[in-house]
């Protein structure tokens, strides 16, 4: 019976073990896991996503309208500056072109005209001007009387004359009196020792002329001797036959015909004497009569015409003057009309005015476009821009100067650098955005205009921050919190936190590297009991 009661006891014993054991064992707090923070050098960066952009984009068109005959180009095309990218019709603008090129020639001509024209003029009054200075000058002489030193001169011209006249009268009374007395016994001994002398020389010259000959014939003497003998024969035998003459004419005598044309050249030389005398009295009388009130109105009447005609050749040259100006404008307006259609053919072919890429045609052949009205559409693509759309809470966050990576979703793990250069001046107030642009300082070979990239813009080149999992942050209306085990108790801290990377959620504020931060935080509430089972973190 003892051992009975014994064995009962035992058994009451250890069942009521049993049961404290596993009262205990429900009163122990729940596990949870949490890890330490781990100190990381972190890149923080700011993601966002944009378009690639030329820096200059633009709609290439025609300065003129038109029908476009050609398109050059494709899109996607790259072109260089100066590339002829379309062609509009010209045959309304060659047209236009030669109408204006006539134009010009024409002008040019009415213009060499109206200068011709102007230098007549000119010269003209030029003339006039000289024939009034003329007219003056005899009205001057006409209006003043004689000068002592004139009258002096026309008396010496009328005495000179009256000399003169005088001589050739004693002259003929000298000759007529030789012819009426004959020849004298010297006059005729000297005729007959000069012919004479006149036969010896042309016997002589005979002889030389003979003795050349021979020596020509010899070659002993050119032909240039024998000339010069031959004049010199020719020379002697006319003074031979004028000697003889002069001898018969003295031997025989004058004839009566000689007398009577020396007595008519003596009746001539009286007249001549007595119309000297009486023109120098003339002239003498005339010249002391001045001024005569007729030769005085004479000459105000040719001064008053003189005046008359160098006003109306002024006036021409006026005419002239206008006609070259409007000559001048005429054949500027010519050349600019010229210009401009030569402006027009040229700009029927139109060229790139940089280099770039075609992104898109606009006017395809047989359309018709107006001035300036796009063909084609051009974007410069040597220094291209990445535009984003940043929200305005990172705006503290951006500088102009910052580097980011860039990618495409069409070119998975490539990347390219790029750099912030420029942030908008104001805020999008409907979207709470800012523009910000970027210049990529590499470029691959894959970018294109108008593509979608994304960009991280590197805020911080690397510091330490703690890092923890990106579970254990809860982050509400701005504010993010995380969960700690502080005691055995469950803890909530405030934290700030950075953007999140492959290896967490960096946190530059609000807890320490020895806080024991609740991984996963869901369930849990700031004052529970919870028993912290420590994870491993991932280097």
């Amino acid at each position: 019976m003892a051992g009975n009661n014994s064995r009962i006891l035992i058994g009451s014993l250890v069942a009521g073990g049993l049961i404290t054991a596993g009262i205990i064992f429900k009163m122990q707090p729940p596990k949870v896991e949490t890890i330490l923070p781990i100190s990381r050098n972190v890149i923080t960066s700011i993601a966002a996503s944009g378009r690639l952009r030329g820096d200059v984009e633009t709609n290439i068109g025609a300065q003129t309208g038109g029908r476009v005959a050609r398109v050059l180009v494709h899109e996607g095309d790259k072109i260089l500056t100066g590339t002829v990218v379309a062609e509009l019709d010209t045959d309304v603008l060659g047209a236009q072109l030669g109408q204006a090129t006539v134009g010009v020639a024409t002008a040019k001509a009415l213009l060499t005209q109206a200068m011709t024209q102007l230098g007549t003029a000119k010269a003209q009054v030029m003339s006039a001007q000289d024939t009034v200075r003329t007219a003056k000058a005899s009205l001057a002489q006409a209006s003043r009387p004689p000068l002592r030193s004139e009258v002096n001169r026309l008396k010496a011209d009328v005495d000179q004359a009256i000399a003169v006249a005088e001589a050739k009268q004693a002259a003929a009374r000298n000759r007529l009196s030789e012819l009426r007395n004959g020849a004298t016994k010297e006059e005729r001994d000297q005729a007959r020792a000069q012919l004479a002398q006149a036969n010896a020389q042309l016997e002589q010259a005979e002889k030389d002329f003979k003795r050349q000959q021979a020596l020509v014939k010899e070659g002993a003497v050119s032909k240039s001797a024998l000339d010069a003998a031959e004049t010199a024969l020719t020379v002697a035998q006319r003074t031979r036959e004028n000697a003889d003459a002069r001898l018969k004419q003295l031997t025989v005598g004058t004839r009566k015909e000689q007398i009577a044309q020396a007595e008519a050249d003596l009746r001539a030389a009286e007249a001549t004497l007595r119309g000297a005398r009486v023109s120098g009295e003339a002239q003498l009388q005339t010249l002391l009569s001045q001024p005569r009130k007729e030769d005085v109105l004479v000459a105000e009447r040719k001064v008053a015409e003189a005046e008359r005609a160098r006003i109306l050749t002024e006036y021409r040259v006026g005419e002239a003057e206008q006609a070259v100006e409007v000559a001048k404008t005429r054949l500027m307006d010519a050349e600019r009309a010229l210009g401009v259609a030569q402006s027009r053919v040229a700009d029927a072919n139109v060229k790139a005015p940089f280099d770039g890429t075609v992104t898109e045609v606009v006017t395809e052949p047989g359309g018709i476009t107006g001035p300036n009205q796009p063909i084609i559409r051009l974007v410069r693509s040597q220094s291209p821009e990445i535009r984003i759309d940043l929200d305005e809470v990172n705006l503290g966050k951006i500088n102009v100067g910052q580097l980011a990576k860039v990618s495409c979703d069409a070119f998975p793990g490539e990347t390219f650098d790029a750099k912030v250069t420029e942030i908008g001046a104001q805020v999008d107030a409907d979207r709470g955005t800012v523009e910000v642009r970027l210049i990529p300082t590499t470029q691959p070979a894959w970018l294109r205009p108008g593509q979608t990239l994304s960009v991280n813009i590197v805020t911080d080149t690397g510091s330490n921050r703690l890092v923890i999992p990106l579970t254990a942050v809860n982050t509400i209306g701005g504010e993010s919190t995380v969960l700690v085990v502080d005691a055995g108790k469950v803890v909530k801290k405030v934290v700030k936190v950075g953007p999140a990377g492959k290896e967490g959620v960096p946190v530059t504020d609000g807890i320490a590297a020895t806080d024991q931060v609740i991984v996963i935080p869901t369930g849990r509430k700031p004052g529970d009991s919870v028993t912290a089972t420590k994870s491993v973190a991932k280097n």
